[in-house]
């Protein structure tokens, strides 16, 4: 798991200690395979074609207004 440690310990706005969450951008391809008996094949390279962009700023997650760069966050 990685940790991230945030500059603020609640939100400015709404005063919320739940947390924060950064927007994703995914775009790309992939494939979920089977197996013919009906499991579940290995999927592990599920997101490897892939390309994940990260937005630039955080934002709370309970009343959704920013609140700090991505590289403030410290681990």
């Amino acid at each position: 798991m990685n940790e991230q440690k945030a500059p603020i310990s609640e939100c400015p706005h709404c005063e919320s200690k739940f947390g924060y969450y950064e927007k994703i951008q995914i775009s790309g391809r992939s494939r979920w395979y089977h197996k013919f008996d009906g499991k579940e094949a290995d999927n592990t390279d599920v997101y490897q074609e892939t390309k994940f962009k990260y937005s630039k700023y955080t934002y709370c997650a309970d009343c959704d207004k920013r609140l700090f760069k991505n590289e403030e966050i410290g681990g």
